[in-house]
């Protein structure tokens, strides 16, 4: 399988969230599996709504570090760049770059949750 369907989001936009956390469900091939946060931050921008797919790798929100850069994270949603993703793994900040934000954020992906889920 190559994309993922998101069932539902645990969380809002502008939600605070905690490593360890459920914040989406999401249906893969075989069942419908928790996703968790692997990061504190705040849910600033959810890019894949509910009942939509992703392919996996896909960037499915956006999470600000501070809870003051939400509104700036999520007003670069459309045209973010790109960060190292978090992908079932910790995620990284944005690389540095001419164009790069003045604040912390990262990506959630839409994972792999299972042997036949590729990217």
């Amino acid at each position: 399988m190559k994309e993922g369907r998101v069932v539902s989001w645990l969380k809002s936009e502008g939600d605070e969230i905690e490593a360890g956390e459920a914040i989406m469900v999401v249906e893969s091939d075989k069942a419908d599996m928790d996703v968790e946060a692997f990061e504190d931050g705040y849910l600033a921008k959810i890019i894949t709504d509910e009942g939509e797919t992703a392919e996996v790798g896909a960037v499915v929100a956006l999470i600000a570090t501070e809870e003051a850069d939400i509104e700036a994270v999520a007003a670069g949603g459309d045209a973010a760049p790109a960060p190292a993703a978090e992908e079932a793994a910790p995620a990284a900040e944005a690389p540095a770059a001419a164009a790069a934000p003045d604040f912390d954020f990262s990506q959630l992906d839409m994972p792999a949750l299972s042997s036949t889920m590729k990217e």
